[in-house]
Order: C-alpha cells, then sequence, then structure tokens
C-alpha cells in the first residue's frame, strides 16, 4: 500500500518492512519482536482486516491492535504499545474477551492479550508469554 510515512525493516515477519504509527516506540517494538528467540513471527497489524469489535458509549468501534505475534510454542499474541491512555481500558477488555472466546472455541490456537507500556517492557512480555505456554 502505499504510504508518506518511512518504512522500518522487518525480519522475522513476512513482510520485509512496516509503517509504524509512532515516531520510535513501534519501530523499538519491531526490534525487539526480531530479536527476541521466543518470536517464531509478526506482523504489524495495518491493512489485515484484523479488528476486534467493541462499543464505546453505544456505538460500534473497531479496534487494531498494533502487534500480531507467534511465539515458537505457537501460542499467539496480541501486542498493544501505548503512551497514553485514551480509550485502551475500553479496548483491552474487549481484546482480552476476543481472546477468552478464541480460546474457548479452541479451534484457532491459544491467544494472549498484552499491552506495553514502555518499549523495554516487551522482552518481559515476551518471556512470560512464553514461559506460561510451556
Amino acid at each position: 500500500f502505499a504510504t508518506g510515512r518511512q518504512p522500518w525493516p522487518a525480519h522475522k515477519c513476512h513482510l520485509n518492512a512496516i509503517v509504524a504509527d509512532t515516531r520510535t516506540w513501534e519501530q523499538a517494538a519491531a526490534t525487539a519482536l526480531d530479536a527476541h528467540p521466543s518470536v517464531q513471527a509478526w506482523i504489524k497489524n495495518d491493512h489485515l482486516g484484523f479488528v476486534v469489535p467493541y462499543r464505546k458509549d453505544g456505538v460500534r468501534k473497531r479496534y487494531l491492535p498494533d502487534f500480531i505475534v507467534e511465539l515458537v510454542s505457537g501460542e499467539r499474541l496480541l501486542i498493544e504499545i501505548k503512551g497514553q491512555i485514551g480509550a485502551a481500558e475500553i479496548k483491552a477488555a474487549a481484546a482480552q474477551r476476543w481472546c477468552r472466546a478464541v480460546n474457548n472455541d479452541g479451534r484457532f490456537g491459544r491467544w494472549q492479550y498484552h499491552v506495553v507500556h514502555q518499549p523495554p517492557s516487551l522482552v518481559q512480555v515476551l518471556d512470560e508469554a512464553m514461559a506460561s505456554a510451556t
């Protein structure tokens, strides 16, 4: 897709670059995802059509988590890189509800949702997710 933003290189992704919505945080996350030994593959959730539906004040909304990650264990993660709270609590509740529903269905693997408030925290989230998956 066409963009005016600078692409950032990606390696453990089926695309060779991402277009970040932030100045540095999503780029730092991409670097961490590429470097982490527990990450099998990841993608920036942009132009994929993957949304988590939710309602805010009775109005239907669509939430796009920042990253979709597959661990070497097969566990999948939805990762949100969030510096400001905003509607994050409502979106997080919707994403957690989505993960529970998909996990209860059982046909699409195991999923977890995580909000990362500081880019360096992503490594800890990945370590903990891998530990809980084994």
